[in-house]
């Protein structure tokens, strides 16, 4: 047998063995490696080797350097190194802005994210004329999609087509791993000035597949939702869920939460009164833990008196329903959640500065690093071959 041949077969069978981390700083070895690690036969066998898991859980900051330029920090609990890299797929946005002569400063501070799903991460803006970006962040690799459908015509909506518009786009990713496809959701909530309509909801659909976007009905009418305002995206820490969420705001300005199923293409409005009175009560930050369940986070402080309390609610004939409550002893400074990490463990913002790693479950600080400056978001992330 060729020496070369066992070699080459000896370096793949350690390869595949390796999280996606590992393999990705190994690309640099050699150029063979590279253009072996970048085959798709190599991929597609490192995929069905971790398909159960075991890559490493990285901790994922999203933040703009001074002149728009986007950076990833990423953290890993297992060995506790930094990792600093360059993210193109917010540039690209940004270069975009730049030709239209946008104030890409501004553009920057407005920048979100909507995801992971399976190692990809929808980037956008909230100014409805700049594109959508989906990007692989641990392969460095980018795909700006296809313009969306134009925004809703006034002369099909029944008010005057004279009119203004003002728009709040929201976005949500998922990756189906039977069809190896992934989707992504447009929201529009819509306003007409002068109008006694109010708030309606438009939702629009791109497939990776077709590489074009839809738009969706209900009812036969392209308004998701009479008197809908959706304004706010929830988190989930649910592994490879069809589900994405928002807050927002019906008819009669009462908070809600707007579920969408991927797979079924459905949504569903829940009624939400018990977050109210926590809303009301000190800052709160809510989290989807599962696709029926909620995991509420609320601090406050009032006069000598501090608290920091965690809420489990769940799903029960369209509302929310306390199950659980934990109280946790309160910390000196200003913290506010981010992001879940890993099983137990939340991220917290501490005094504008830090970002503090801390299980609730044995309530004690676990990690401690610095939050980057003009950060946009912090999410939990497994890294993927998985191409935009």
């Amino acid at each position: 047998m060729d020496s070369n041949v066992l070699n080459h077969d000896i370096v793949t069978e350690i390869l595949l063995h390796l999280p996606l981390t590992s393999v990705l700083r190994l690309r640099s070895v050699c150029k063979s490696w590279r253009d072996h690690m970048d085959s798709q036969v190599f991929r597609k066998w490192h995929i069905q080797q971790h398909a159960g898991g075991g890559d490493d859980t990285l901790l994922v900051q999203f933040s703009f350097r001074q002149g728009g330029v986007s950076e990833l920090s990423m953290f890993s609990r297992r060995n506790g190194k930094l990792y600093s890299k360059f993210l193109p797929a917010s540039q690209d946005i940004l270069d975009y802005h730049l030709k239209r002569r946008f104030d890409t400063t501004k553009a920057a501070r407005r920048a979100q994210i909507a995801g992971p799903a399976n190692g990809l991460i929808c980037i956008y803006y909230s100014d409805s004329r700049a594109p959508v970006a989906v990007c692989n962040p641990s392969l460095g690799h980018t795909s700006i999609l296809p313009t969306c459908l134009p925004e809703p015509n006034p002369s099909s909506m029944p008010f005057e087509p004279n009119h203004h518009m003002t728009v709040c786009r929201n976005f949500g990713i998922w990756f189906d791993k039977v069809a190896q496809d992934y989707v992504v959701l447009q929201l529009l909530s819509c306003n007409t000035i002068g109008s006694q309509i109010g708030f309606h909801l438009h939702a629009s659909l791109y497939s990776k597949a077709t590489n074009s976007w839809r738009e969706l009905a209900v009812g036969g009418s392209n308004i998701i939702g009479h008197g809908l305002y959706v304004n706010i995206p929830i988190d989930s820490s649910c592994k490879n869920s069809s589900f994405s969420y928002w807050l927002g705001f019906d008819t009669e300005s009462n908070r809600v939460i707007l579920s969408f199923d991927f797979r079924n293409e459905g949504f569903r409005i829940l009624n939400i009164p018990y977050l109210e009175t926590l809303n009301r009560l000190g800052k709160m930050k809510i989290f989807a833990e599962g696709d029926d369940s909620f995991l509420v986070f609320n601090s406050g402080e009032w006069e000598a008196h501090k608290w920091f309390n965690i809420f489990w609610l769940r799903i029960e004939e369209n509302r929310l329903q306390l199950k659980s409550m934990q109280s946790v002893e309160p910390f000196d400074g200003y913290v506010i959640p981010k992001a879940l990490y890993e099983s137990g463990c939340v991220v917290l913002q501490y005094e504008h500065v830090h970002l503090i790693l801390y299980n609730y479950d044995d309530e004690e600080c676990v990690g401690c690093f610095e939050m980057k400056r003009d950060m946009v978001k912090i999410f939990e992330y497994r890294g993927s071959f998985v191409l935009p």
